[in-house]
């Protein structure tokens, strides 16, 4: 079964897949859509069911959920599957209106590109012990060790054609954090505390910073000027350094034509 819904810039999610609301006709994996000036739109019947206050209390919460971008120029994210692709419902339109119990409502979506993101996950927390990266590691009651220590080190792969972006998590406590990717430093300087984290951003090229008290703070300015902190990373394998102090979570977005089976 097809899974798809809206979750608006909010995070309100509004299911296209699931009573009372429910799409017609909509080729999810359909990669034509409309080429406009704005971008590029597609049309979805969805049918919204509901008996008198429970269908006017439906209606509400459609509008309420689909209006947050629409009315702030916003973007939310289409999902379908495991993929998504960032777009707003900005136009609705009305039809098979019968009385208080069924309609439906045709939502045109518009995309700035059209361009499905599949999410690749990797984690690395703190490492608070060298980690031996290379040579040989001799018995401690040697005089020498031909090895090389690293602390915060880790390897893995994107298998991908381009490069792409993604979000990156830095949970604290640490001071002015630096991650290296293939050996390029992506470094904000703040400090965050116990149980704060900033969220680095290079689709929507946006860092901010999440405070203990439920706060948050634009670190825009807080970036490393000698090196862009938006820029993508490449495909192939891919080496993570940073001080092992701090944990990082990233999330690349690997983008596609379509959406994912």
């Amino acid at each position: 079964m097809i899974k798809a819904y809206y979750k608006n810039s909010k995070g309100e999610v509004l299911w296209l897949t699931k009573a009372p609301f429910r799409t017609v006709e909509a080729d999810w994996f359909d990669s034509t859509w409309e080429e406009t000036e704005d971008g590029y739109e597609k049309v979805v019947t969805l049918d919204v069911f509901g008996k008198r206050m429970e269908f006017v209390q439906n209606m509400e919460t459609l509008y309420r959920i689909i209006s947050v971008d629409a009315e702030t120029g916003k973007y939310g994210r289409l999902y379908v599957n495991d993929t998504f692709l960032p777009c707003q419902i900005y136009k609705t339109k009305k039809t098979g209106w019968k009385g208080y119990v069924y309609t439906e409502v045709e939502l045109t979506f518009l995309a700035p590109e059209l361009s499905w993101i599949t999410v690749l996950e990797k984690r690395f927390y703190p490492q608070t012990e060298p980690v031996a990266v290379s040579g040989l590691d001799f018995p401690t009651d040697y005089p020498f060790e031909l090895v090389e220590e690293k602390r915060g080190s880790g390897v893995f792969e994107i298998d991908h054609i381009i490069p792409s972006d993604f979000e990156m998590v830095i949970y604290g406590p640490c001071s002015n954090p630096k991650v290296l990717i293939n050996g390029y430093p992506y470094e904000i300087l703040t400090t965050l505390e116990k149980n704060e984290y900033l969220i680095l951003n290079t689709l929507e090229e946006t860092i901010t910073k999440y405070l203990s008290n439920g706060m948050t703070a634009n670190l825009f300015n807080a970036r490393g000027y000698d090196h862009s902190v938006f820029e993508q990373i490449p495909p192939g394998l891919i080496s993570v350094n940073w001080s092992g102090e701090f944990g990082v979570d990233l999330y690349i977005f690997l983008k596609r034509k379509e959406a994912a089976w």
